[in-house]
């Protein structure tokens, strides 16, 4: 395992541990304890090994003559399709590339990576203003050197302003922080144009062991192409002039409202968009995904376990996520044995991440009281995001109190490349 290797591997414990953080509030129950106790003994030890190899990459650095293997030349620079204006790979990115057909490379990232890791180094003066700085150059006009820098090199039109790219990348990546689906494995391809396609695998292909001059068996259909089409979501607020002026934090939690409702607006989509009023299309409703029904009380680990045979059954891989609501996440937390002592998840189950949302309902049947699970493998989820934002300002509509009102623009999609792979347990009542 390389230094880069060993960062990653850091950046996806924090992110764990953040989330049994963010899961339970109180005392960690037996089961995320442990879990907490393993991370945190594994990231002492990438802490010490990453200080030792920093070192010796010190070292090797002093060290005069050439490198070994000759010195070979260093590997040709390819441009991302990430923004508008395509950017040079960052050094050392270890994720999916897709090689589009006209030889652009679109990065397609996991939840360790970061959307700001391929903004541009030459635009400091937006991430220095920051985004309540730029909203307030945008409600005001802009009044300080830094303030008029960046708002020229900003595309301000009657539909509203373009989030400079530095700043606008750093919300998107807070954006994606937050959001249950990225951290159960959906990846993010970024979209630099209002569609893009892609093949779809709707079952695994069969071949057959053939005699020499024999006809060659051919199995069915199993690829399909599908074309993905910025949706846009849309956020209005408002915030007093005297916040917005004065307030020393208004940057963070603006971003962070921003990101907080965009990544459950997200999460909804991916996991029950169902393609109406120009929503995307979720895991739920597309075709293809494997189903079974509860129809009862969640008392123990037999229809999980079941959901992990249906997804074996069609070679899934790894099931890396169950996504749930709370409230099934509070019976699961309940299970007993025979004598009432807490019933522990098998191996197989165990080692499944359990994420909640309330992007998940629990409202759901005739009798207003169903509730869903969704598992599967996550990283066959693909979230097409614009990285463009869009910023408009209502200066006149809440005048009267003082108040200046922001639409906030988030344009994405969501596609199942495999959708087989993925599951949903129904009808789970409390």
């Amino acid at each position: 395992m390389n230094l880069h290797h060993m960062r990653a591997r850091q950046a996806e414990i924090a992110t764990e541990m953040r989330a049994i953080n963010t899961q339970h509030q109180g005392a960690l129950p037996p089961e995320a304890e442990a879990r907490w106790n393993t991370l945190q003994t594994e990231l002492t030890d990438l802490d010490a090994r990453i200080a030792r190899q920093e070192q010796i990459d010190d070292l090797d650095r002093r060290a005069g003559g050439s490198s070994i293997g000759g010195g070979a030349r260093p590997a040709e620079s390819r441009l991302a399709a990430v923004f508008e204006t395509p950017v040079n790979m960052p050094e050392g990115f270890d994720g999916q590339q897709l090689v589009t057909q006209r030889g652009n490379v679109v990065p397609v990232l996991e939840a360790r990576h970061r959307i700001a890791d391929f903004a541009p180094s030459d635009n400091s003066a937006a991430a220095e203003l920051g985004f309540g700085g730029f909203l307030r150059a945008l409600y005001r006009g802009p009044e300080t050197d830094i303030e008029r820098r960046v708002m020229s090199e900003s595309s301000i039109g009657s539909g509203g302003a373009t989030v400079p790219v530095p700043v606008a990348a750093g919300i998107l990546d807070e954006l994606r922080a937050s959001t249950v689906a990225v951290r159960a494995g959906a990846r993010t391809v970024p979209m630099t144009s209002l569609t893009q396609t892609y093949g779809r695998l709707t079952k695994t292909p069969i071949g057959a062991w053939r005699a020499e001059n024999a006809t060659i068996v051919e199995d069915e259909s199993t690829f399909d192409q599908v074309t993905m089409r910025a949706k846009t979501w849309a956020l209005r607020c408002r915030i007093s002039r005297e916040l917005l002026e004065d307030g020393q934090n208004v940057d963070s939690i603006i971003r962070s409202a921003f990101a907080a409702s965009g990544a459950l607006a997200l999460d909804q989509a991916i996991l029950f968009g169902d393609g109406t009023a120009n929503s995307p299309t979720g895991i739920t409703n597309t075709p293809g995904i494997q189903t079974m029904s509860l129809g009862g009380m969640l008392t123990n680990w037999d229809p999980i376990l079941d959901g992990v045979l249906d997804l074996e059954n069609v070679n899934a891989g790894a099931v890396s996520a169950m996504i749930m609501a709370p409230r099934t996440n509070r019976a699961i937390r309940g299970f007993k044995d025979t004598t009432g002592n807490p019933l522990q998840a098998p191996a197989d189950v165990s080692s499944i991440q359990r994420l909640t949302t309330t992007a998940v309902p629990v409202d759901q049947g005739a009798d207003k009281n169903g509730s869903t699970i969704v598992m599967g493998q996550f990283s066959n989820v693909y979230i097409g995001m614009r990285t463009s934002l869009q910023i408009s300002v209502l200066n006149e509509l809440y005048a009267e109190n003082g108040q200046i009102g922001f639409i906030a623009w988030m344009r994405a999609d969501v596609l199942l490349i495999r959708p087989q792979t993925l599951l949903t347990i129904t009808g789970v009542t409390a």
